[in-house]
């Protein structure tokens, strides 16, 4: 549910791609940022008509929501291995990916709008809406900051940012073993917003900084992306490209509907 780092795009990765091994490069056409744009849109396009399908089974049939969730998790993450490396994959399988990575965030918005509704809560426009300005809004702002070349991704920026990403898997990975054995996680917990505290303002700022990772790796998606073209890989290496910042846009996605989530839940308060 949380992929918290994007290997769909690391160095060796590309640098071994089957797309160099299975075309003509002399007559082969090139890929494009225009052409990756596209089919990015094509797999977002699938993300979303399946959120809204999980939205309203989820919302219908509420006591579906972990199995759903389990059974997509299980799908995602098989799908995004099965893909790694391959653009062909990329073509047969991001859109099995995208679509039940979408169910899942589907039915994760009805979880955090039942969530509010029990306190009387309610967001303007719902969750969704919301989520969709605020990830919108970082697509624009992560592009801007990389087109002025004030974040530009270098190798550097990609190290910190993986070894943050690494330390955020390894912490939530111990948060969840240990609440196996009844230890509480206070503000691990989305309805400690409601009481506010300590553990509120910690469960918001996890979800803001979880969200500014996700949007860093943005950066490096680009960066990645320009350097494919760049290098005159096949066109076929587009459908690579648009599943690994599918990957990295269905994150940023989750943690705005957590910080939305939050920052509804706290402001509500007396």
């Amino acid at each position: 549910m949380l992929k918290s780092s994007n290997p769909a795009f690391g160095d060796e990765t590309i640098r071994n791609g089957d797309w160099w091994s299975h075309t003509n490069s002399a007559i082969a056409e090139t890929a494009s940022i225009s052409g990756i744009v596209n089919k990015t849109g094509l797999f977002a396009f699938v993300l979303a008509i399946a959120g809204a399908v999980g939205y309203s089974v989820i919302n219908a049939n509420p006591w579906l929501l972990w199995p759903a969730t389990l059974v997509s998790m299980v799908v995602v993450f098989g799908a995004f291995f099965m893909i790694r490396g391959s653009a062909r994959m990329a073509r047969n399988i991001g859109f099995v990916y995208s679509a039940f990575q979408g169910f899942m965030l589907g039915g994760i918005a009805v979880m955090f709008d039942k969530m509010l509704a029990s306190q009387g809560v309610a967001v303007a426009g719902g969750i969704v809406f919301q989520a969709f300005l605020l990830t919108a809004g970082v697509l624009i702002a992560m592009l801007g900051l990389y087109k002025a070349k004030i974040l530009t991704g270098g190798p550097m920026f990609t190290k910190v940012v993986m070894v943050a990403t690494v330390g955020v898997m390894v912490a939530i990975l111990l948060s969840f073993v240990v609440s196996l054995f009844g230890v509480a996680v206070p503000f691990m917990n989305p309805m400690n917003a409601f009481s506010g505290g300590n553990s509120a303002w910690i469960g918001l700022g996890i979800s803001v900084g979880l969200l500014l990772l996700a949007s860093l790796w943005l950066i490096i998606d680009f960066r990645r992306a320009e350097e494919l073209v760049a290098s005159g890989a096949p066109k076929e290496s587009e459908w690579y490209v648009a599943f690994g910042l599918i990957v990295t846009i269905a994150w940023i996605y989750l943690e705005a509907m957590r910080v939305i989530f939050y920052i509804t839940a706290m402001t509500s308060r007396d």
